[in-house]
């Protein structure tokens, strides 16, 4: 707040420290609230909802997600800059140690270039450095907490479980020096079915779940066949398979090619189905 004090007039942010009921209820419920805007776990969305609706207090919110990124076939019919920025497009589900809404935690690559193109992902993953946030050279760093680390790993367990097979990653990760015993995780890639828990629900944390696809219908029965619909990224050099796509997905935000969200369709986005606030770049 001392950074912000010479910019903003007093009294024009606030911040109110603590738990939900000692803090988020009171706050959510109260008649002088005009708006409220939450970004976080569903359960804690719909509470909200509640708490508001005694007052009828306009409520925005940004929820939980299992994004999809869908690769096409002809993502792989050149080795170029294109291939390379997929690539990298592939190992966002890292970014920010997963813990990102839209992280694109499902990762669905159609069947003619699954082998090569998860080959080539796993080799890139491996690379991703962690480490000290503050240092330049760090790609990801720690989870935000202990209890996420464990919940991550817990869900490490269920994919194991469920028979989920393992390409990189797949445990704690154990860093040296002062870093030792952080809340550090393997970049880790499953290989299964859309079926299994690692695939339907958030586990906000460095943890990618694969399969495959054979065409544009089963790429868009996989992508919404989950109980999210935050968002999604499409990888393809054809303009029009991205179109239709965003067209037909249950889904807030579809990016394409680039996964940049652009041209906003006036649709809500939802954590349950229906859910669509479609996006495209053609």
């Amino acid at each position: 707040m001392e950074l912000i004090s010479d910019l903003l007039p007093a009294g024009v942010v606030n911040v109110v420290n603590g738990f939900g009921v000692e803090a988020g209820k009171p706050l959510a419920s109260s008649p002088r609230i005009r708006k409220i805007a939450f970004t976080g776990e569903t359960t804690t969305g719909r509470l909200i909802s509640q708490y508001a609706s005694q007052n009828l207090i306009p409520v925005t919110l940004e929820l939980g997600g299992k994004s999809p990124n869908i690769f096409f076939d002809d993502v792989a019919a050149q080795n170029d800059a294109f291939y390379d920025k997929a690539q990298e497009g592939f190992t966002l589900f890292a970014f920010n140690q997963g813990e990102v809404c839209t992280c694109p935690s499902r990762a669905l690559v159609q069947e003619g270039i699954y082998d090569s193109f998860i080959a080539d992902a796993v080799a890139r993953t491996n690379k991703i450095i962690q480490g000290n946030p503050l240092d330049t050279d760090t790609q990801i760093g720690a989870q935000a907490s202990n209890d996420q680390l464990e919940k991550i790993l817990s869900y490490i367990d269920i994919g194991k479980q469920e028979g989920a097979k393992i390409l990189t990653g797949g445990a704690r990760a154990q860093l040296d020096g002062d870093l030792a015993g952080g809340y550090y995780v393997q970049p880790t890639i499953f290989e299964g079915h859309n079926r299994m828990r690692i695939f339907q629900e958030e586990i906000f944390g460095p943890v990618v779940s694969v399969t495959k696809f054979s065409d544009y219908n089963d790429a868009i029965g996989i992508a919404n066949d989950t109980l999210y619909g935050l968002g999604a990224g499409v990888w393809s050099r054809n303009g029009n398979v991205a179109y239709r796509q965003a067209g037909r997905s249950r889904l807030a935000a579809s990016g394409s090619t680039t996964t940049t969200p652009t041209r906003p369709v006036p649709r809500s986005a939802a954590t349950s189905p229906p859910a669509s606030d479609a996006r495209t770049t053609p």
